[in-house]
């Protein structure tokens, strides 16, 4: 099922929405190529939004946390706003103190995205398009850059992403989405999720969040969820690292699980990218309301963003992150959704 409806009639804002025989929905918007909300149901049946979702297009427009965008060129941080590639330096815009974040402040998660496909089956796909001309952002290269998402059979949101270029560019894209599983933001805190990070690295950073170079073994530290952990177990639960997933030869593996025991919501995070930045919205500041009324505030949901690893233009030892003329960007991300069973409640700690 596919149903195209105007969102916002002043403006002329399509919305587009997907869905399967099983009653999970996911809609989106051109800008940022954005999910709006993904509907899928708790232990009881009973569908709801799992995703933060704001209140009306003004408020997209003005959201600066990038919920639920594509962010690019590079998604992400990149030290110091700048890299070197072939020989010349190129300095980017700055809008993480003196380092770029998520492409810069123009970046892919401003921009108005194009609808170049609809299918309409039992799996429904939207393809979204955004060419990027040579010196956005002053990154190099024309760049058309491609996100295809559809909705499975499985109860899963599928993502396909797909860049060309004309000449030797960084490029790393991801979906923000910021879950919060208690369906339709019943519950502001993410405390109680159990939390399963299959990693056993992350990439070790300065205070700017910017990486060091070294991956720092996650064995005896906050950061090992290699076994399931509930956040509030753990002081604070200050997350914004990328974890080196224990990826084999580029195949889609299992990267993070995380339960909600209340709903008994269960996401899957599968992906064939070597990273994942794990971030529980620690910069949530009650600016934006949600369309249930509520404000948007620290810790009210938790991101999954599957990607190469931050500042991988200047770190040679790191997961390359250049497209070259020629070659495609192909990188795929799953979001399943299951329910918690009978036979799951010893395998969640409750504590």
């Amino acid at each position: 099922m596919i149903k195209t409806e105007i969102y916002d009639e002043q403006k002329g804002v399509k919305i587009y929405t997907l869905g399967n025989n099983k009653g999970m929905t996911a809609s989106f918007i051109e800008r940022g190529a954005t999910i709006t909300s993904i509907n899928v149901p708790d232990k009881n049946g009973k569908i709801e939004n799992v995703v933060l979702s704001l209140k009306n297009y003004d408020e997209w427009v003005k959201n600066q946390s990038y919920i639920n965008v594509v962010p690019g060129r590079f998604a992400n941080r990149i030290g110091g706003a700048k890299f070197t590639l072939d020989g010349k330096e190129y300095k980017l815009n700055p809008n993480d103190g003196p380092n770029s974040l998520h492409g810069g402040p123009e970046g892919f998660h401003s921009k108005n995205w194009t609808v170049k496909e609809l299918k309409d089956s039992d799996e429904p796909e939207i393809t979204f398009e955004y060419f990027s001309k040579d010196g956005e952002e002053n990154f190099p290269g024309n760049l058309t850059a491609s996100i295809t998402y559809k909705v499975t059979k499985d109860n899963e949101l599928s993502m396909h992403y797909q860049a060309v270029t004309d000449k030797a560019t960084p490029v790393n894209l991801t979906q923000h989405a910021y879950f919060n599983l208690s369906g339709d933001f019943k519950n502001t805190s993410i405390a109680d999720y159990a939390i399963m990070i299959n990693a056993n690295a992350i990439t070790e950073v300065h205070d700017d969040c910017i990486p060091t170079g070294v991956l720092m073994p996650v064995e005896g530290t906050d950061f090992d969820f290699r076994k399931f952990r509930r956040l509030k177990t753990i002081k604070d639960f200050y997350y914004d690292h990328n974890f080196v997933l224990n990826s084999k030869n580029g195949d889609i593996i299992l990267a993070a699980e995380v339960e909600d025991p209340e709903s008994g919501r269960i996401l899957k995070v599968f992906t064939n990218y070597p990273g994942m930045q794990f971030y529980t919205g620690n910069w949530l500041d009650s600016t934006l309301e949600s369309k249930y009324g509520k404000k948007i505030s620290r810790q009210s949901a938790c991101c999954f963003e599957t990607q190469f690893f931050p500042d991988s233009p200047n770190k040679s030892q790191f997961p390359k992150a250049i497209l070259s003329p020629g070659k495609s960007y192909n990188q795929k991300t799953i979001f399943k959704f299951e329910v918690e069973t009978e036979s799951d409640k010893d395998f969640f700690p409750e504590v």
